[in-house]
C-alpha cells in the first residue's frame, strides 16, 4: 500500500490502521512529512496571496493615501495629529505616527492588517500576528520616496520570498508536528498497557503518526475555509487519543483471534 492509499485509509479505517505497525520507520516518518505537505498546501496558498496582495496594495497606498514621512533613527514620523486607516481591495492598512496605537490594540480588532506605527511595523494575517522593530535592523533612515523605491524591489522579489516564507511554516508545522506523535505515542503506551496489549514502542510510535492524521485534516480544512472550532486544541488531542485507542483495539481482536498480522 502506497503513501497516499495510506493517507486515505488512516482518515477513517482504524483496522486498516493496524496493519502499519510492521512496516519501516523511515516509510512512517516520510508519511508524516507528506500529511504535512497535504494539510500545508492549501494554507501555504492563503499565505502567499495574501502576502501577495498586501505588498501589492501597499504599493499602491503608499502612492495614494499615505502622506510624507521619515523614519528617522527608526522612529517614523510625519505631520499626522491621529492613526490614517486605509482600505484598498479588501486589504486593510494602518500608519500612525502618533504612537497611540499598540499591537495590542491592532490584534483585537484586526485578522489581517499591515500597520505601520511609530516605532514598529505589524503584519497580521489569518490571525498570525508577525512584527518587528524597525530598529533591529540598525539605526534606519529613510525617506517616503525611499520606501516607495523598496517596494518595488520586493515586489520583483515576491516568488522567492513567499517560497522561502512557506517553506519555513511547512518544516516548523512539520516539527510541531512530530513532537505531536511523540506525545501521542506516551499516551499511547498508558492505553496499550489499560488494554494488556503487547506491542514494542517503535510500533506505539508508527501507529500514532497516522492516529494523528484525520484530526490533521480536519483542523486543515476548518483553517482553509475559516470555519472557528471552539476548543480545538482540546478537540484535536481527544480525536487523536480515540484514533490510537480504536487502532489498538483492532490489534487486541487479531491477538484475541490469533490472526497473522499483515502489513
Amino acid at each position: 500500500m502506497n503513501i497516499f492509499q495510506q493517507f486515505f485509509k488512516s482518515i477513517y479505517s482504524p483496522q486498516t490502521v493496524a496493519k502499519f505497525r510492521n512496516q519501516g520507520i523511515g516509510k512512517t516518518i516520510l508519511y508524516v512529512f507528506v500529511l504535512m505537505l497535504i494539510s500545508v498546501s492549501v494554507s501555504a496558498i492563503q499565505l502567499g496571496t495574501g502576502i501577495s496582495n498586501t505588498v501589492n496594495n501597499f504599493q499602491v497606498a503608499l502612492k495614494t493615501d499615505i502622506p510624507d514621512f521619515e523614519l528617522k533613527n527608526s522612529v517614523l514620523t510625519s505631520e499626522l495629529e491621529e492613526p490614517l486607516f486605509i482600505t484598498i481591495d479588501g486589504e486593510q492598512f494602518i500608519f500612525d505616527t502618533t504612537g497611540s496605537l499598540t499591537i495590542r490594540d491592532i490584534e483585537q480588532n484586526y485578522t489581517h492588517v499591515l500597520a505601520l506605527l511609530e516605532t514598529e511595523a505589524v503584519f497580521i494575517t489569518e490571525g498570525i500576528t508577525e512584527s518587528f522593530r524597525y530598529r533591529e535592523f540598525g539605526n534606519l533612515n529613510f525617506t517616503k520616496e525611499q520606501v516607495e523605491e523598496i517596494t518595488s524591489s520586493v515586489i520583483n522579489l515576491l516568488p522567492l520570498i513567499i517560497a522561502v516564507v512557506v517553506l519555513i511554516l511547512y518544516f516548523f508545522l512539520t516539527a510541531m508536528k512530530f513532537i505531536g506523535v511523540f506525545f501521542l505515542s506516551f499516551i499511547a503506551l498508558l492505553i496499550r498497557k489499560k488494554l494488556d496489549l503487547i506491542l514494542p514502542y517503535k510500533k506505539v510510535w508508527i501507529l500514532s503518526a497516522y492516529a494523528v492524521t484525520l484530526p490533521t485534516i480536519f483542523f486543515a480544512i476548518t483553517d482553509a475555509l475559516y470555519i472557528f472550532i471552539p476548543f480545538s486544541f482540546t478537540l484535536y488531542w481527544v480525536v487523536a487519543i480515540i484514533m490510537i485507542y480504536l487502532i489498538f483495539k483492532e490489534i487486541s481482536t487479531i491477538h484475541e483471534d490469533n490472526e497473522p498480522e499483515q502489513l
